[in-house]
């Protein structure tokens, strides 16, 4: 099963030591006129993508190799929450966080295993603006972050943020309800009560006439038809309030590229210009082993089951002092002739969806990997550079995808990496998905496994 454990997200730290705290400088002094930003952020947990038997036979393999890692899940990289505000760092992990702000609209983001929550807020002096994020916790969430998103996991939402009670999770549909613990709850009683009736005439309960038969009835109807009552109305409170969402209209920055919501249509150019719409994301490597067991406290050569735990579900196994957020990148637009470049402007650029207005022609873009956040005292790797020559007409947008995956290892108690390297894994224009064929149906295979317990196999031989 792909969907959370429990009916609601959870707006508090998954495990003891990952509350949420300032990074940086933290939020700045309030002043005189300014309003609030209350961020929460929260989590669902997803259940395991592998089965059982897959999850036993991985175990048993590392235990084989003399792995120092054993672990069920696949999640190898940090997915603690690191909140940013117009561009700055002020705080890492769940829970509840207020930050005072200027009024005016404000680019919030979220960066987590990966670089693709955000979202224009718009702050009112004297007032707060309430919003919420809500991250997959597990190997599943860097899926989210990828060009495409899995098939299995399109259905789900891995991450989302917006304002309080109405952002877009579509978890909370009425049908995902059935996969829910309060829904299997509801149906249990259904049958429990019957049962519980049938055993207290057994037992002779309504003999010494304590208590009547109709009474026995009464309750033990009842009360499985007010609990599917009460699941009901859960459901559609939560139907009616959140996934009503819209997306918010485009945030114009001085001096840097519009940023477009993550859902936001793509603005037209203005009569006679083209424009220019770079999504920029990063994605976090897996660590080695190696890596991983640098957060060892001193002595300690093999992981414990509590460290595991942790593991499989924020991707630490002990808490790191000092985070971080991956810096910006670096993107350079020029305009050239015969693919030469003949002038060339850094643009502030975010990892966002940027939409830039230009003269119609050709454009070289050049992009640079972010450089370390944090002192290096490890293996640091030169810089990676890509260009992408782009040709877009009067009155057209060309969309260039910048994704880059990045490679970070943490001192888990000192302000430093002991290795920072990041690659350009793709520049150039978005292709279209191609089709895929529907998958067939395994009912032999399906039927096969259920009697022999090896769920493992493929079916019938594919």
């Amino acid at each position: 099963m792909d969907l959370i454990h429990g009916v609601s997200p959870r707006f508090r730290a998954p495990l003891s030591g990952w509350e949420i705290a300032p990074l940086g400088k933290g939020p700045k002094e309030r002043r005189e006129g300014d309003g609030e930003l209350r961020l929460r952020v929260g989590y669902c947990a997803a259940y395991p993508a592998a089965t059982i038997a897959e999850r036993m036979i991985r175990v048993q393999k590392l235990r084989q190799d003399g792995d120092p890692i054993v672990t069920q899940g696949h999640l190898r990289s940090s997915l603690v929450p690191v909140v940013l505000v117009d561009g700055e760092a002020v705080a890492s992990g769940w829970g509840s966080i207020t930050v005072p702000l200027a009024p005016g609209r404000h680019l919030v983001e979220v960066q987590s295993q990966h670089s693709r929550a955000w979202r224009a807020v718009e702050i009112s002096a004297g007032k707060a603006a309430r919003i919420d994020y809500v991250g997959m916790l597990g190997d599943q969430h860097r899926a989210y972050g990828e060009l495409e998103v899995p098939r299995r996991l399109r259905h789900l939402s891995g991450h989302a943020l917006g304002p309080r009670g109405r952002f877009n999770y579509w978890q909370y549909l009425p049908a995902n309800a059935r996969e829910r613990r309060s829904f299997i709850a509801a149906i249990l009683m259904m049958f429990l009560a019957p049962l519980t009736f049938y055993g207290l005439i057994r037992v002779g309960v309504f003999e010494d006439g304590a208590l009547s038969q109709e009474a026995g009835f009464a309750i033990a109807f009842g009360l499985p038809i007010l609990a599917v009552g009460f699941w009901g109305l859960r459901v559609l409170w939560t139907y009616l309030r959140y996934n009503r969402c819209r997306p918010e209209p485009p945030l114009e920055r001085a001096g840097g590229p519009v940023v477009l919501d993550r859902e936001g249509e793509v603005p037209e150019p203005s009569p006679g210009a083209a424009a220019l719409l770079i999504d920029a994301r990063f994605l976090k490597a897996d660590l080695t082993s190696a890596d991983l067991a640098r957060q060892f406290p001193q002595g300690q050569t093999v992981i414990d089951r509590s460290q595991a735990r942790a593991l499989n579900r924020v991707g630490e196994i002990v808490p790191v002092a000092h985070r971080f957020a991956v810096p910006s990148p670096r993107i350079e637009l020029a305009k050239s002739v015969g693919g030469l470049p003949l002038f060339s402007q850094e643009i502030a650029a975010s990892w966002t969806r940027m939409w830039i207005e230009v003269p119609p022609g050709e454009y070289t873009i050049t992009a640079r990997t972010p450089a370390a956040p944090l002192p290096v005292r490890g293996v640091t790797r030169p810089e990676n550079v890509r260009t992408e020559i782009v040709k877009v007409g009067p009155g057209k947008v060309a969309t260039c995808d910048l994704v880059v995956e990045v490679t970070a290892v943490p001192d888990p108690a000192e302000r430093a990496l002991h290795l920072w390297q990041c690659a350009i894994a793709t520049l150039g224009p978005r292709d279209e998905p191609k089709s895929r064929r529907a998958p067939r149906v395994d009912v032999r295979g399906g039927m096969r496994r259920m009697v022999n317990g090896r769920y493992w196999e493929s079916g019938d031989g594919r």
